[in-house]
């Protein structure tokens, strides 16, 4: 075990909440390493690190059942970027608290119902009032 490393497998630096606003930052630029897989390395070094998707990044957690994530450049498929909904799977199954904005998921038109499991949905005002748990909110 590392110095860093507690016995419940989280790391001893601060609690952290990360805030996503935006949702696709150039997929084909990314396609190796994206904010979701970042958080994913953060885990084992945070007592606690949660994700809180607010505005057009609620997309990221709504499930489809047709997503590829692949773009076609002319002739070429590009077929090596994000899966950002499954990036979400994953937070949720290392024990990331997902939360998703209620608010952003109704006013772009998904059904809360079809959000990746395990995620938590909230009103904004209730997430802001979680945030004096956290020692640090980054906005990602």
């Amino acid at each position: 075990m590392s110095s860093t490393t507690t016995a419940a497998g989280r790391g001893s630096g601060p609690p952290v909440l990360c805030v996503l606003d935006r949702a696709y930052r150039g997929a084909v630029e990314a396609q190796f390493f994206h904010a979701l897989y970042g958080l994913l390395d953060l885990h084992g070094q945070f007592r606690r690190v949660d994700v809180a998707l607010r505005g057009a990044a609620v997309t990221l957690a709504v499930e489809e059942d047709v997503y590829r994530p692949s773009v076609r450049l002319g002739t070429m498929t590009l077929d090596t970027l994000p899966d950002y909904r499954g990036s979400v799977r994953d937070l949720v199954a290392e024990d990331f608290t997902v939360f998703v904005d209620r608010d952003a998921v109704t006013a772009l038109g998904f059904d809360p119902q079809r959000l990746v499991a395990g995620t938590v949905l909230l009103d904004p005002a209730e997430l802001a009032l979680r945030w004096p748990e956290y020692d640090q909110v980054w906005f990602v």
